[in-house]
């Protein structure tokens, strides 16, 4: 597929939103919207209890709270195991000695090319209060983690990034190892 052209409907200040012309491998035109998104970390945060951090916080797009791993955006020049550090410390108070990228998943290529690195850390140390950007407003819990993963069979968490974090952190701990091909 090629592009033609690309016309930019609306820059935010997380998001792009673009509507690009593209030809087909079979020469037809036709086009694509695309939303241009930051990157973003996330951390499955578990404590030596095996005890995991989850945070609420009301959603607007949905219109609800939602229980998630904490996680945020990358800023400029930090890398995204940097901001995962500083989201789990802002968020929670936590720093933890143990990280391990888990997977990097595209949040909805059909549409986004977000990216979120999700980390598992370990060796949970609560240092300090929460310090949440201006507008932020959001609770942590520590949650066992066998009822996080209960939560996510019944649907009661329903935040992609969050049930792929908790599935993946189960599946390392329990004989699968990250290949990558």
């Amino acid at each position: 597929m090629k592009t033609i052209s690309r016309q930019n409907v609306y820059s935010g200040k997380i998001i792009k939103v673009y509507k690009d012309e593209v030809e087909l491998e079979d020469g037809r035109r036709t086009t694509r919207e695309v939303v241009s998104h930051k990157q973003a970390a996330a951390v499955v945060a578990v404590n030596d209890d095996r005890k995991m951090l989850l945070v609420t916080q009301f959603r607007y797009p949905i219109h609800t709270d939602i229980k998630e791993i904490p996680a945020g955006l990358v800023d400029e020049g930090e890398t995204p195991l940097e901001a995962a550090k500083r989201e789990l410390k802002e968020e929670t108070g936590y720093e933890a000695k143990e990280w391990t990228l888990l997977t990097s998943p595209y949040s909805s290529p059909g549409s986004h090319d977000e990216v979120i690195h999700i980390f598992a850390a370990s060796g949970l140390k609560r240092i300090s209060g929460q310090s949440l950007d201006e507008f932020e407003e959001l609770t942590f819990d520590m949650v066992p983690f066998d009822e996080a993963l209960e939560k996510v069979k019944n649907g009661e968490i329903r935040d992609g990034k969050t049930i792929m974090g908790i599935l993946m952190y189960w599946a390392r701990k329990n004989g699968w190892a990250r290949q990558r091909g």
